[in-house]
This record gives structure tokens, C-alpha cells and sequence, in this order.
């Protein structure tokens, strides 16, 4: 789950790391007030106001920008909110801004600018490790720097018992050139930062950019978190907000509602398989003989028949879908259930759907699934073997 710009300082803030005062909007009016309180509050002649969505790349598409006055505040307030923001990370249609968040401008000290550094904390799970990556190049795209200069990214493995070595903070302390002052201050803010990144089940907590004040302040700027889903039953707070608002794309809502894993592709073969190797053998398959997956659905070991109907009804729902492949090895899920539960979803569309269905079945069952499915009468193609299964779907193709 990808956490709000906001939500992040949130997280840190509880962990007595020192954020950017800000304040969240949701209106130009809401951000006039928010910004009378920052500009008192700051003594600061400027704030910066920062479009909420979960992209990158939004400074550079207009959804950051300095206010000076409240005049300022107000009017590009009103040209964020209710607008899309196209970023790089986006797609063509963008992301609704649908809050703003005002904040302290950090970098108004014009005699004494902050150092810009950039520093994340994330998963490894080749060595089943967190590893922390830092760089002295803080505010760009650091995907670009890695391939341009990557002898100007560190990283440190952190062992999952011992967690942050005071040895790794000094090792990093130095190819930072902090010293002194900056490094009790990077100290105490990375052992905390830590502290946050595991306590929150986090697959990814980035900094960029992460910055050193002249007083030798270290502040995070702007901040990127990613919660392991899975773990979300220990943060109901977010778990929640994961429910209504995180998932953009409607049928990733509802297979959320129904325990199914799935992702929406860019193809027009759609697919339902249990387990996810068999799945990925699926997708393979179908694009060798000359399809596109138009998504990824593992309905798991455990599913009943509701859970195949609901699924089968999502894939359905799909426009882009000309074609459906379902592979079942029925083990612990038996055929015959699956069998019943694209039978009820058939009975419960539109008539004018008629979207060919090849399936292979194998496994518990799978002369009584086979028998359910022929006296259905539907538009289903049953198959012995997946090489079968992907030569009709070729043959479907090439008739649409």
C-alpha cells in the first residue's frame, strides 16, 4: 500500500523525527487558512504546496510550487485541486488531486541553502535482507543516476536481528561528509527512521531529498512509504484508507474485496489460474501463441465457489477482454467447483456478452467439471492439456 506524502511525515513525526510543518487542504479556502497559520507559525515569507497523489515526478508536472502570499496560496491551490497531474509515473490521463498539503519552506534560507541528500530503506528479498541505499546526488530521479554515475550510490545490508549498526551509521556518515555536529544529528534521526521502517511493516521508505540545514539539521523533505499489504491488519488505520480510496482501477478494488490476487494488464486474453507459477505459465503461453495477458488472477488453493464466480464476473467486467483462459489444477480446489461458479457467473450477465471461454481442467473432479460445463450449453471450450488451451485461444484470435 502506497502511503500519501502526508501520511509519511505522520509516521516519522511519531517517531520524534523532525518533519516540515504543514498543513493538509482540500479547497483554495481550507488552503488560505492552513497557509495564515504556516506563514505565523514559520515567520517565513514563502511556503510550498505540494499536490497529494501516489506518483513521482511531480515538481516537474506543476504539482509543487512556491506561495509567497496568500493571494498566491489561493490561486494555485485552486489550479491543482480537481485537476489531473500527468507525471512521469502516471499514466496519460494523470491522477485526481484531490488534497494539497502546505508546508514549511525548508529551502528559504537564501544565504545559507540545505544540502540535498537522498537516502531509502527497503527490502531485499534476493538476500532476505533490508538494505539501506544513500547518495550525496539528493533531488533526482535516482534511477537515472544509477545507471548515469553509479559509483555515487551506497548501500549497507542490515541484518535482521542486530538491525542498524552504529558502524553503518558511521560508514555512511562519512561517504555523506557529515561529521562533527551532523553526525550525532544523522545519528539519532537514522536509528529513529529505522525504528519507524520496521515498526510499520515497510517495504520501502524513501527520502528525496533528505536535507542538512546550516545548524546541522537533518530533515526529510519529501517522503515515500510503501506498507507490506499483508501486514496492513496491524495498521487498521490505514488499512481502512487502503480499502476506499488506494486502489485506482475498479476491478483491482473488487478482487481486493474478495481476497483475489490480481493485476491489470494491457492485453485482451483474460486470465484465471490457481497458484501463481501456474499463472505465470499461463501468461507465458498466451504469449507465445500470439496474445496479451489482460491481467494476472490466482484465485488460491482455497477457493470455493463464490470466490470463482466473483472472480470469473471481474475478468468479465473487463472491457478490453476478447478472449478468457482459465487453467485449473484442481488439488485442493476441486474442478467441479470451479465448474460451478463460472456456471452461476454466466447466469448472472448480460445475454449479449458472449465472450468465448477456453478452459483445462485437471485434477479432483475433472469428468464431472467437464460434464457441468457441456450441458451448460455455454460458450466454453474445454481442453485436455494447456498446449491445447493456448492453440484455441490462437484460433479465437485470429477470428476476432
Amino acid at each position: 500500500m502506497n502511503l500519501h506524502e502526508y501520511q509519511g511525515r505522520e509516521i516519522l513525526n511519531s517517531f520524534a523525527i523532525q518533519v516540515p510543518y504543514g498543513i493538509l487542504a482540500s479547497s483554495p479556502e481550507e488552503a488560505v487558512k492552513s497557509a495564515k497559520i504556516i506563514f505565523q507559525k514559520t515567520k517565513k515569507n514563502s511556503l510550498i504546496i505540494k499536490a497529494q497523489i501516489h506518483a513521482g515526478g511531480r515538481g516537474k508536472s506543476g504539482g509543487i510550487q512556491i506561495a509567497k502570499n496568500l493571494d498566491e496560496v489561493y490561486k494555485k491551490s485552486k489550479n491543482i485541486l480537481g485537476k489531473f497531474l500527468v507525471t512521469p509515473q502516471t499514466s496519460k490521463k494523470g491522477k485526481l488531486v484531490k488534497k494539497i498539503l502546505l508546508s514549511e519552506d525548508i529551502y528559504s534560507y537564501e544565504l545559507n541553502p540545505p544540502r540535498e541528500y537522498y537516502l531509502s530503506i527497503l527490502l531485499n528479498r534476493d538476500i532476505e535482507k533490508n538494505i539501506i541505499l544513500y547518495s550525496k546526488e539528493g533531488g533526482v530521479n535516482i534511477e537515472d543516476l544509477s545507471k548515469k554515475n553509479p559509483e555515487k550510490i551506497y548501500t549497507d545490508e542490515i541484518d535482521p536481528l542486530l538491525g542498524l549498526q552504529f558502524f553503518q551509521i558511521r560508514k555512511i556518515a562519512f561517504h555523506l561528509d557529515m561529521y562533527h555536529d551532523s553526525l550525532k544529528n544523522l545519528s539519532n534521526f537514522l536509528i529513529s527512521l529505522y525504528k519507524a521502517y520496521i515498526a510499520y511493516d515497510t517495504l520501502l521508505l524513501e527520502i528525496n531529498p533528505l536535507i542538512k540545514t546550516f545548524d546541522n539539521k537533518i530533515i526529510p523533505v519529501d517522503i515515500k512509504i510503501v506498507l507490506d499489504d499483508n501486514a496492513l491488519f496491524r495498521h487498521k488505520k490505514y488499512a481502512i484508507m487502503y480499502n476506499k480510496n488506494d486502489i485506482d482501477i475498479h476491478l483491482e478494488k473488487k478482487a481486493k474485496e474478495a481476497n483475489l490476487n490480481f493485476l491489470k494488464l494491457k492485453g485482451n486474453v483474460g486470465c484465471m489460474v490457481n497458484g501463481a507459477g501456474l499463472a505465470m505459465a499461463t501468461m507465458d503461453m498466451i504469449k507465445l501463441c500470439g496474445g496479451e495477458p489482460a491481467n494476472f488472477l490466482d484465485i488460491g488453493g482455497s477457493a470455493d465457489k463464490k470466490r470463482v464466480e466473483k472472480a470469473f464476473s471481474i475478468i468479465l467486467q473487463d472491457k478490453s477482454v476478447k478472449t478468457i483462459l482459465i487453467n485449473i489444477f484442481g488439488g485442493i480446489v476441486r474442478c467441479d467447483t470451479v465448474a460451478e461458479g463460472i456456471i452461476n457467473s454466466y447466469s448472472k450477465i448480460d445475454d449479449n456478452i458472449k465472450i468465448p471461454v477456453v478452459i483445462r481442467l485437471q485434477g479432483t473432479n475433472e469428468e464431472i467439471a467437464k460434464k457441468m460445463l457441456q450441458k451448460s450449453l455455454l460458450p466454453i471450450y474445454s481442453t485436455d492439456t494447456l498446449k491445447d488451451a493456448s492453440d484455441k485461444i490462437k484460433e479465437i484470435l485470429h477470428t476476432i
